[in-house]
């Protein structure tokens, strides 16, 4: 029973929409499996706080490179991620666009669950320490 998560400090936008908590976005399959719901309660009994947020359609059409002359998907928003609405959602349905993962969605034959984590807002200000944010909260899920 597979379950693919990345980790990334992603975004501003995250920090302006969670504070100093981590985000998870789950796809449809990890949804449904209620992954990310999971990982929010064993990271709330260990002080490792998330906050929820969705990938929804204008997500994944934000990425189509509209033009038809180059891409199917933009590789950069040209605004930053703080100032751009659902500017930290955008970069989740990015990541599953060009890794390939948007084809195991919950109508494929191989559906797979895939939970992004983007810890920007809980993993400590630079150049000071960082706070290992979401490690405890995977131990405990997965442990």
């Amino acid at each position: 029973d597979p379950q693919l998560f990345t980790i990334a400090t992603l975004t501003g936008h995250a920090v302006l929409a969670a504070g100093p908590y981590s985000i998870f976005m789950d796809n449809g399959p990890a949804r449904h499996a209620g992954v990310g719901l999971s990982l929010m309660k064993a990271g709330d009994s260990v002080a490792d706080m998330f906050e929820m947020s969705s990938i929804r359609r204008e997500d994944w059409d934000f990425n189509v490179d509209k033009s038809g002359e180059f891409v199917s998907i933009l590789q950069c928003n040209n605004a930053p991620s703080s100032r751009t609405p659902r500017g930290h959602q955008m970069p989740g349905a990015f990541l599953q666009q060009v890794s390939g993962l948007d084809k195991h969605q919950m109508n494929s034959e191989t559906p797979l669950k895939y939970t992004h984590l983007d810890i920007a807002g809980a993993a400590g200000e630079l150049p000071g320490p960082t706070t290992g944010a979401p490690v405890a909260a995977l131990v405990k899920l997965f442990l």
